[in-house]
């Protein structure tokens, strides 16, 4: 059962709850329509946009601090959640993406809402000469695999906030136990899903 929506979550967790829904939703209004292009979301959940993509991107703030240490979402596609990440507030944002195509529509994301974030168009593991503070992934890769392919850019405090759906208990088996440490929160907007938060012992 959902406890809320994104509407009474903006209100109870942002003082300018009315700017970030409003361009909440015009971003949601470009994914929808850049969607008729190319594959961002599917297109089975626009019907639940809200839910099924910003409110369980916008949940994670919990678990991310709002300060300016370094944050990075990898595999980035959509947007999801980097530049919902940005619209509620998050600087010194990185968003990586090796796809051209989706990277101009994350750049025309950035010109067309006002928003500050640094693209990557490149593969994460090309990325270098960089230390990130906090991780985030949706629906990008096992867990293991994103720790691998971030081996350049993380460091002993670097944690990884990890959005993942009924798999993730067969992907902490792989995790390897003597060097991370792991928790499973709930998520608010499904039952079967977690946000997974990693970190070196």
């Amino acid at each position: 059962m959902l406890k809320t929506n994104l509407e009474n979550f903006c209100n109870e967790n942002f003082e300018n709850s009315k700017l970030i829904l409003q361009k909440l939703y015009e971003y949601k209004n470009m994914v929808i329509d850049e969607n008729e292009k190319m594959n961002l979301i599917g297109r089975s959940t626009i019907d639940d946009f809200d839910q099924r993509h910003l409110l369980d991107c916008i949940q994670i703030i919990k678990y991310l601090p709002h300060n300016e240490k370094t944050h990075m979402d990898i595999g980035s596609g959509a947007g999801l959640p980097g530049i919902v990440l940005s619209i509620i507030g998050y600087k010194n944002l990185h968003l990586v993406e090796k796809s051209p195509k989706k990277s101009i529509f994350l750049e025309n994301c950035k010109s067309r809402l006002g928003l500050e974030y640094i693209i990557h168009n490149k593969s994460i593991t090309d990325l270098k000469n960089l230390k990130v503070d906090y991780i985030t992934a949706r629906a990008f890769a096992p867990i293991e695999k994103i720790i691998s392919l971030t081996k350049k850019i993380i460091y002993k405090h670097t944690k990884f906030i990890l959005l993942k759906g009924k798999s993730y208990l067969s992907e902490i088996q792989l995790i390897n136990q003597n060097k991370y440490l792991w928790e499973a929160h709930p998520s608010i907007t499904s039952d079967e899903s977690k946000i997974i938060i990693v970190g070196a012992k």
